[in-house]
């Protein structure tokens, strides 16, 4: 019966004063409160804003971006766009992290603004990630010609720069999702630079184009001995939805991966991939997961390969959907910085070499 109840509306005036408070712990239960602020309340916030210390804003900034990973019905668009101006650096980053999923074009100025201007290299390359977002959505028309060209000229020009290698690295990798044939030879130069750090980038970008022009590039760097450069190339097996790496993949995560973020991306992107022995290779994953958050993730993976096998029937009566993009804007940054293994069940092995055969 308790658990029906509606939950007690805090008074936003009792936020601010907690927020205020640098004498105790801002209470996590007032979280949920900046979300969907109205004016007057976007207006208190802005008159205390400057009250609070730096330390305690970006850390407000970082525990909504935690809570809006839970719930994604949360939205703090309005604040986020407010921190955008903020004297710390820490508080930009953390208000960008919150717009990563905002395709308002209106955000697009602001944050051309950071990636020309900002002093931070932090701040600069999380604008540089998000302007991605906006190529996307030129591809899809969702915005105009001259803007998408726009965006795509500044970021040409960043890679081009004398930025530091880590906005370069960004720009590069959301021009990947740009079809202008210029992105091609960018993405080439990077990945045969030599530099782990460009290739991964590299890597990156190719799993954005959709073009299966670099297929034989994205699969021989799957085994490759740099962690890094062979969690790119497996997300982007995924995103390019290569059916030549499902054996591989399959391969990996039986042998056993020690690493849980490539264990989980190769979750994922076999679970873009699909085929016939993947569903019961995710099973097991799922039942060997070392914790609650990675369960979840393989679950994901395991609810999105239904969802793709549920694509494909409706392929067969003629009905031809969009392919789902990937959106994910993020890579492994230098800043940011095991699975047992089982047997084939019995006819496990010969299944997978008709599937090889076929």
């Amino acid at each position: 019966m308790a658990d029906s109840l509606p939950r007690k509306v805090i008074p936003f005036q009792q936020v601010l004063d907690d927020l205020v408070d640098e004498t105790r712990v801002f209470p996590a239960v007032n979280l949920h409160r900046f979300s969907d602020l109205n004016n007057a309340d976007m207006q208190a916030l802005k008159d205390i804003w400057k009250q609070v210390p730096a330390d305690r804003r970006a850390a407000l900034l970082e525990d909504l971006e935690e809570l809006y990973d839970s719930d994604t019905l949360m939205s703090f668009d309005e604040l986020a766009r407010f921190a955008l101006s903020d004297s710390n650096a820490r508080v930009r980053a953390g208000a960008l992290r919150l717009l990563w999923d905002y395709q308002g074009k209106d955000l697009i100025p602001a944050i051309t603004q950071l990636l020309e201007k900002d002093p931070d290299e932090i701040v600069r390359a999380l604008a540089a990630s998000l302007m991605g977002q906006f190529i996307f959505l030129g591809e899809l028309e969702q915005i105009s010609a001259s803007m998408l060209h726009a965006i795509e000229e500044l970021l040409f020009q960043t890679v081009e720069s004398g930025e530091t290698k880590l906005v370069r690295r960004r720009a590069l990798e959301s021009l990947g999702y740009s079809s202008r044939d210029e992105v091609n030879t960018l993405i080439q130069n990077a990945f045969d630079s030599g530099d782990p750090e460009w290739m991964a980038s590299a890597l990156f970008a190719m799993g954005r184009s959709g073009d299966e022009k670099w297929a034989s590039s994205v699969i021989e760097m799957l085994d490759h001995h740099e962690r890094d450069l062979q969690i790119e190339a497996v997300r982007a097996a995924g995103a390019l939805e290569l059916d030549k790496a499902r054996k591989p993949l399959l391969q990996m995560i039986r042998a056993g991966i020690d690493d849980a973020d490539l264990r989980t991306t190769a979750a994922w992107s076999l679970s873009q991939i699909g085929g016939d022995q993947v569903g019961p290779a995710l099973a097991k994953l799922l039942k060997k997961a070392e914790d609650e958050e990675e369960a979840e993730f393989i679950q994901t993976a395991i609810d999105n390969l239904e969802f793709q096998d549920g694509l494909d029937n409706f392929e067969l009566m003629d009905f031809s959907p969009a392919r789902r993009a990937d959106f994910q804007l993020t890579t492994v940054d230098e800043e940011d910085e095991g699975a047992e293994s089982w047997e084939p069940e019995v006819g496990q092995e010969e299944d997978e070499e008709s599937e090889d055969e076929s």
